[in-house]
């Protein structure tokens, strides 16, 4: 089939899913009358359609609002039936319907769905009532995945505080150079960024000074030799940390190793001990003058690291330190796995990809 007759299907296709979408919310303006998820032991109706239509919570709840309020929308129950519409643009109508427009569909037509929203946002009503329940409402979680691998956040803010929120971490994200050789970094990436780096700046101050934290190591001392460090290495509370994070913690912080043999039994208790000497990693800092990368004129957290890794034999004296901000020292050495340029002078240094080969750090 040539490419005009697949888009011709595809559009075909979204017709039947608008058609079928319409049928499915006029079934369950039907079971939310006759109270089935509270028959089923659900919370609510949203929780309810989620499981049984193993789809996410988010889209379950646009099935619910929908179904509630397009009987308030004629205009738009009729374009969603006959497939005129999508159903993202029904949800959108709908709203649009709720704040006052006499002719969702028709105006409507004038905005794309991003459009559709922002139009909604402008004449919506917000009661100090409104307001109360959205700070209410507030909440930010943040747990380990099941392999206590990388953490998962998610939450929500009212509205004024997201958006001091968000200009913080943009700002923060702006403010961070480039990857080195013209890599990609996404957006969602560098506010990640911006949200530790705003967070360790909370617990050791701008600067980086002699207050981070103590972090408390505990190895594995044989699964760790096996998988050579990639196994067998945590930190307390128990989230798995691997090479990088485990070289990055000795380059730049506190920290306590702890070693345990197989049976649990501890052994080798390290005390706590700065790998890098807060006289030494001033006098780095001062020489080089800021981060020490060919064309960087970063001085945000600027920290001192090994050329040659400390975990790698390499020496904690001024000749083995560079000083490094802290986008190029947490994000592209510790985190995306480059290395130091060896032969290039201590005021000109630039980075070299990572290989299969190299060990890490």
């Amino acid at each position: 089939m040539e490419i005009d007759g697949l888009e011709r299907r595809l559009v075909e296709l979204e017709t039947v899913v608008s058609s079928a979408r319409f049928e499915q919310l006029e079934v369950l303006r039907e079971l939310d009358v006759a109270q089935v998820a509270m028959a089923d032991g659900a919370r609510t109706l949203a929780e309810w359609v989620s499981s049984r239509l193993d789809i996410s919570r988010e889209t379950a709840a646009a099935l619910v609002r929908t179904s509630r309020s397009i009987p308030d929308a004629p205009k738009v129950a009729d374009a969603l039936s006959g497939g005129e519409i999508g159903f993202e643009r029904a949800v959108e109508l709908c709203r649009f319907a709720a704040v006052g427009e006499p002719d969702p569909v028709g105006r409507g037509w004038w905005f794309d769905i991003s459009g559709l929203r922002r139009e909604v946002a402008r004449r919506r009503r917000l009661s100090p009532i409104d307001e109360g329940v959205a700070f209410t409402d507030r909440f930010l979680a943040i747990q380990p995945d099941l392999t206590n691998a990388l953490w998962r956040l998610w939450g929500q803010l009212p509205g004024a505080d997201g958006r001091i929120v968000e200009q913080a971490l943009t700002e923060r994200a702006d403010a961070f150079p480039p990857l080195p050789g013209g890599d990609r970094c996404s957006r969602g990436a560098r506010q990640a960024d911006a949200l530790v780096s705003i967070a360790q700046d909370s617990l050791s101050g701008a600067t980086g000074g002699s207050s981070r934290p103590l972090v408390s190591v505990f190895v594995d001392l044989k699964t760790a030799a096996e998988s050579r460090g990639e196994a067998g290495v945590m930190v307390d509370a128990g989230p798995q940390v691997g090479v990088r994070a485990l070289e990055e913690m000795l380059c730049t912080g506190s920290v306590e190793l702890m070693g345990s043999a197989r049976d649990g039994t501890p052994l080798n208790v390290g005390r706590r001990s700065r790998v890098v000497p807060e006289k030494l990693r001033r006098f780095v800092l001062h020489r080089d003058g800021g981060c020490a990368i060919e064309g960087c004129a970063g001085r945000y957290r600027v920290e001192a690291h090994h050329v040659v890794p400390y975990a790698r034999g390499g020496r904690t004296d001024a000749d083995n330190l560079a000083a490094l901000c802290w986008f190029h020292h947490h994000v592209v050495i510790h985190g995306l796995g480059y290395r130091l340029d060896p032969t290039r002078p201590p005021g000109r240094l630039r980075f070299l990809r990572q290989t299969g080969s190299d060990p890490p750090g």
